[in-house]
């Protein structure tokens, strides 16, 4: 789980700012935590609320940023795709900072960096087992360039051919490049469940993104398809039932523009193998090989019935509202997260969804019954779910701008609330601050083209 996250000169955020999932002694919805290995427990929801461009998205794009930089690392003389922040010229040359705190596989992990476009400045991990603290490595780059590597015994575990091996892949280590990157490529045991948190645990949901594997999860997963049917139904989409259709496999139909190449792989893909494929019209195409040998085309369909019947039409999703496919794309979040330790961080959690479906997918979230292993932060402008029966006040957190541009991040467990009071109407209202402090309209001039 996330324990915390630092930033810092990165994008909107100059100064350095932290989002802390450690819970307050806030009494409320108990049933909101997590263990957290003898220490303060851990809450299971964040919801961060601010003005357009507060940097709300920023923090998400700054961990974004972090997940692929230590999973896809980069090539040789490959600048550093970091923005700092730019309303300071101060800021233009210094490093942006990094640092994650995480609690995976009964272990606390607290790993950083610190990069500019050029290079890795210093890079840390340490991890605490049992009770202390311990290094597995500590990195600098010299001002000439070079790699300085400090390992820690938990790392080579005092054996003279790990320490070489190790020592071997610090030297190869380029300036641009992660040391953590560079360890999960030659594929050490010791750091594998970092690396494991930032590929599998930590799940970003941006505004256009679709889920990759909903067709998949569907076809192969009944009671994800029941469920998904379920809760579209209950949110009174129109739509009663969600089914897989396996359509004809004929490549130059549906995609008439690959060339030779692409085709020759689409139909020699092994069992192992699934392949994402949109066609002209936007529309979506899962492939992947059946269990018996046979290569599967297939597609979603929104099931409707007819009135008081049991007649129904089959629609193309994409003749669904843009609601009801954000909807299910976002789904799969309820059900994973009940079954397996993931942190999904969605962004503009309430964008094409009305209020009340919003607040409905994080009640279901946050239900006794449904709580599972998962976190959940968001970013939303819905002031539906500022409601202190849905969420507790260490779980509510704001972005705001200072005058000079630099985005700050605090929660709402830093003012005193009373319990009767409509947190929704006192956002609105400008108590808590991060809300757009709007000009007076009446001074504006525009004039409309003559015909």
């Amino acid at each position: 789980m996330l324990i915390q996250f630092t930033i810092e000169n990165f994008l909107s955020f100059k100064e350095e700012n932290t989002l802390n999932m450690l819970a307050t002694t806030d009494r409320h919805h108990k049933h909101h935590l997590l263990p957290n290995k003898k220490k303060k427990p851990l809450l299971r929801t964040a919801a961060l609320y601010g003005a357009n461009g507060s940097g709300k998205s920023n923090l998400i794009l700054g961990m974004a940023f972090a997940q692929n930089l230590i999973l896809e690392g980069t090539r040789p003389d490959q600048r550093i795709s970091v923005t700092p922040f730019k309303l300071d010229k101060s800021c233009w040359q210094a490093p942006c900072r990094f640092e994650f705190i995480i609690n995976y596989n009964d272990t606390i992990y607290t790993y950083g960096f610190v990069v500019d476009d050029k290079e890795v400045k210093e890079e840390w991990l340490f991890a605490i087992y049992n009770v202390k603290e311990v290094p597995l490595f500590e990195r600098i780059t010299t001002s000439d360039g070079r790699i300085k590597v400090e390992l820690g015994p938990s790392l080579v575990k005092k054996k003279a051919k790990k320490h070489q091996f190790i020592n071997f892949i610090a030297e190869g280590t380029r300036p641009n490049s992660l040391f953590l990157h560079e360890l999960y490529e030659k594929n050490v045991a010791e750091i594998m469940p970092v690396i494991d948190w930032f590929r599998v645990v930590l799940t970003i949901i941006r505004p256009e993104t679709n889920y990759r594997d909903l067709i998949f999860d569907a076809h192969m997963n009944e009671q994800f398809l029941q469920f998904m049917g379920d809760f579209l139904r209950t949110a009174d989409t129109g739509v009663d039932g969600i089914v897989t259709e396996k359509v004809e496999f004929e490549i130059e139909k549906f995609f008439p523009d690959l060339d030779e190449s692409l085709k020759s792989k689409l139909t020699n893909i092994n069992a192992n193998e699934r392949v994402l494929l949109s066609s002209t019209g936007g529309k979506r195409f899962a492939m992947m090989r059946e269990p018996n040998g046979e290569l599967a085309l297939l597609k979603l369909k929104a099931r409707h019935y007819f009135e008081n019947t049991e007649e129904y039409i089959d629609f193309e999703i994409e003749n669904e509202s843009d609601g009801t496919r954000r909807l299910m794309d976002l789904l799969p979040a309820l059900l994973h997260s009940k079954k397996h330790e993931k942190v999904y961080l969605i962004d503009e959690i309430d964008r094409s969804m009305h209020p009340l479906l919003s607040k409905m997918f994080l009640q279901t979230y946050l239900d006794d019954r449904n709580c599972g292993k998962g976190q959940l932060i968001i970013t939303t402008h819905e002031s539906q779910l500022l409601d202190r029966t849905l969420l507790r006040r260490d779980e509510i957190w704001f972005a705001e701008k200072d005058k000079k541009g630099g985005s700050h991040i605090y929660s709402l467990s830093e003012y005193k609330v009373r319990n009767d009071l409509k947190l929704g109407k006192g956002y609105l209202d400008g108590r808590f601050g991060a809300i757009p402090f709007l000009g007076n309209v009446e001074r504006l001039e525009y004039c409309l083209a003559e015909d």
